[in-house]
């Protein structure tokens, strides 16, 4: 009884913040809106902000934008290949997907729910409610993870039945999810840290403070990307015993949201400042600054390819190699990319969709 009235009080809470988030003035908290001020809502509290976009319903049509880049090397280029999609799930809202041999995970932060799906035919197989709010999720160790930003916990998932395994308390404000050895790290927006979760106990190790703040992150190049809250992308690198991590910081463009690490670099959505900051490893250093304009929330690199969600325009287009491609309506607001066999996954809302681009 008392688990259950532990349940209740959760969903209830859930309900209210959803309530609240919708009084907020248009996209800071989820809610809708425009101008500088929505992107400065944005830029500080980032993770919240791919709730809600501007509804466009035309898909799979392509916008003759044009893609410029500077840098030491940098040349302005036109759209170059085109995009195709395809929509694998209708739901009211997508914030967070997964893919493992056939099968797809996704959850749906409007009911507070996991749900298990066939992306060739779009038959939901499995369905399993949550008590907070997931926004993010990873699949790892064989078992799905998923950040509740309500109860500030990381929910683990058995991915063929989905029950709930486990819940680990994590620091305020869970955001973003990286696999970066035999750990799940949770970047937390509030918190302004990183924490370990070792897959095969499931148990959480020391936090990690981010001065610089911790907005998403990504894994790559032995440590991980951490966007931030004042403009700067921090490199955690995992010490070994009691050593501790590592940080450095480079300054990249403005309201850094999405951050993803392949193809020789870590890219970096500059959502208030419409560009992809391209960083390199090996010298910390912003080699070439991609002016995509929009609105720019997620990337990922899938392949030979880099892409990037616009979350305003329901576009994504591909960034490199140059030329890029033209950037292609998805229907959807995208909040999330997953790579997939070289093409890409995007989990959006208004409406709530998962289509698969590829080249």
């Amino acid at each position: 009884m008392a688990q259950k009235n532990r349940r209740q009080r959760r969903l209830e809470q859930s309900k209210q913040d959803r309530a609240q988030q919708t009084q907020r003035s248009q996209r800071g908290l989820g809610g809708r809106g425009g101008g500088d001020q929505r992107r400065e809502r944005r830029r500080r509290r980032a993770a919240w902000a791919g709730v809600a976009v501007f509804v466009v319903v035309i898909a799979g049509v392509t916008l003759p934008l044009v893609l410029t880049s500077s840098g030491p090397s940098g040349h302005p280029t036109v759209p170059g290949a085109v995009l195709s999609s395809r929509t694998l799930l209708k739901l009211p809202a997508a914030s967070a997907v997964a893919e493992g041999t056939g099968t797809g995970w996704v959850t749906d932060d409007l009911r507070d729910l996991l749900l298990r799906f066939d992306p060739a035919t779009g038959r939901i197989e499995r369905s399993v409610h949550l008590a907070g709010r997931p926004v993010a999720m990873v699949l790892a160790g064989g078992r799905l993870w998923v950040a509740d930003a309500i109860d500030n916990e990381v929910v683990e998932v058995d991915p063929a039945t989905l029950a709930v395994e486990g819940s680990i308390a994590v620091p305020a404000g869970p955001t973003g999810l990286a696999v970066l050895g035999a750990d799940v790290w949770v970047s937390s927006l509030q918190a302004s840290a990183v924490t370990p979760i070792d897959v095969h106990t499931g148990v959480a190790g020391t936090p990690d403070s981010m001065p610089a703040g911790s907005v998403r992150v990504a894994a790559g190049y032995g440590s991980l990307w951490v966007t931030g809250t004042t403009d700067q992308l921090t490199r955690v690198t995992p010490g070994a015993g009691a050593a501790g991590v590592r940080q450095r910081t480079v300054t990249v463009g403005p309201g850094p949201i999405g951050v993803a690490a392949g193809g020789g670099a870590v890219w970096v959505a500059d959502a208030s400042g419409g560009t992809v900051s391209v960083v390199s490893p090996a010298s910390m250093a912003v080699t070439h600054t991609l002016r995509v304009g929009g609105d720019p929330l997620t990337v990922a690199v899938a392949g030979d390819h880099v892409y990037v969600g616009d979350g305003t325009a329901q576009t994504v287009r591909v960034v490199s190699p140059a030329p890029g491609s033209a950037a292609l309506i998805v229907g959807t607001g995208p909040r999330a990319l997953l790579p997939v066999s070289g093409r890409v996954w995007v989990a959006g809302s208004n409406p709530g969709r998962v289509v698969e681009v590829k080249p």
